[in-house]
């Protein structure tokens, strides 16, 4: 059996499940061949070569925002998927897998067209709401309504994807819930299966060893908020702002992502731009006391996850992805919509269990395995290619 993953980045969250899926399957003899639109250090790893592509994909891009502002007018960050791809067509006809898995293909990285073309059975693993939505990948009230017209146009687009071999994994049940509402694909298309991590490489490491490799405060409790995009409103930061305002305690707030927010200017708190190497997200992580993850709209939260191998708990807002990972008051809190109040009361009470028992989140490594661990995860996608296969 050949399996080809299809990701729209090259690095990111998307990406780098992508790629520990890849990879895990490969331990398990399975031909698996990744595609990504750039090199990275990755066993049987396809990626475009060519400079026509980077050309090719801004042009798409471009276009992507023209059409957005003239005519969808949405404040959010949107894919079309009405522009062909470079070479995906060729890709598939030469590696001629049994099974493709997508991933996020938004971006303006596939058409819609293309992924109706596709002969092969599709196992689709959904990172955001884009295959159950117009063209949002998230939704948003306070954004601009696109017109009714063009609303219908993109959701029938997707809905003739029901006439495909396509399977669609939702990876929390609130991402179940999501697409089994939007009432677009038939239920038997649709199963759940969570994301997973590599445990080897997500461990506590000692956490004034972390602080001190980091330069962070030693003296300080340390919050620590990791998102890409955390200008993003649906990442929740202002929340976590107005949280910490009702906080005694003496702590250090530690920022790392590709966005700083621009409202911030504080010589105490502490920014890591773009931290993406494995090694310095680990000691983030182990030297963090509560993870703040407040997003309000979130498919999955690997953050949580590797936080919580790493023996942090995270505090999260229920009806979102992250409750997949937290259980309240185990190995993290949730709190209340909205509830900025109830937000740092979970930090409040995280900070009061250390007190108490300083090894409390350690303890729930062999639970978050049973669920979690790549290896597992991946022997239900194999399980699935072979039921389609079958």
């Amino acid at each position: 059996m050949k399996i080809l993953h299809i990701n729209g980045t090259a690095y990111g969250g998307a990406a780098n499940y992508a790629r520990d899926l890849h990879e895990s399957l490969l331990n398990q003899n399975i031909d698996s061949v990744l595609y990504l639109p750039k090199k990275r250090n990755i066993p049987k790893l396809i990626y475009p070569n060519s400079f026509f592509f980077k050309i090719h994909s801004m042009y798409k891009i471009f276009l992507n925002k023209i059409i957005n502002k003239v005519i969808l007018r949405s404040n959010q960050t949107v894919t079309t998927a009405l522009f062909n791809s470079y070479e995906i067509k060729k890709i598939i006809k030469k590696e001629n897998p049994d099974v493709i898995n997508l991933h996020w293909v938004g971006n303006e990285f596939l058409s819609m067209n293309e992924i109706i073309r596709i002969s092969k059975p599709i196992v689709w693993t959904l990172h955001d709401m884009w295959v159950f939505l117009p063209v949002e990948h998230y939704s948003d009230q306070k954004s601009k309504k696109i017109t009714k017209f063009f609303d219908d146009f993109f959701l029938r687009k997707k809905r003739t994807l029901n006439k495909k071999k396509i399977n669609f994994i939702p990876t929390s049940s609130w991402m179940e819930k999501q697409l089994l509402n939007s009432h677009l694909y038939d239920s038997k298309k649709i199963r759940k299966i969570p994301c997973g991590i590599k445990f080897n490489d997500w461990y506590p490491e000692k956490k004034e060893t972390a602080k001190n490799i980091l330069g962070l405060d030693k003296t300080k409790k340390i919050i620590l908020f990791s998102s890409m995009g955390g200008n993003n409103p649906r990442k929740g930061f202002n929340f976590l702002l107005e949280a910490l305002n009702y906080i005694d305690e003496d702590y250090q707030l530690v920022i790392a992502g590709d966005q700083f927010p621009k409202n911030i200017k504080n010589e105490s708190i502490k920014f890591f731009d773009k931290p993406s190497d494995l090694v310095t997200r680990r000691l983030l992580y182990s030297a963090a006391d509560v993870v703040a993850a407040p997003s309000i709209l979130e498919a999955f939260g690997l953050v949580a996850l590797e936080a919580a191998a790493c023996g942090t708990p995270s505090v999260v807002f229920k009806d979102t992805g992250l409750t997949e990972v937290i259980k309240h008051k185990e190995n993290g809190y949730v709190a209340n919509n909205f509830d900025k109040k109830d937000y740092a009361n979970g930090i409040i009470w995280v900070l009061n269990e250390l007190k108490n028992d300083p090894l409390k989140f350690l303890k729930y490594q062999d639970s978050l395995k049973k669920r979690f661990d790549i290896e597992k995860v991946a022997k239900e996608y194999l399980n699935l290619y072979e039921n389609i296969q079958n």
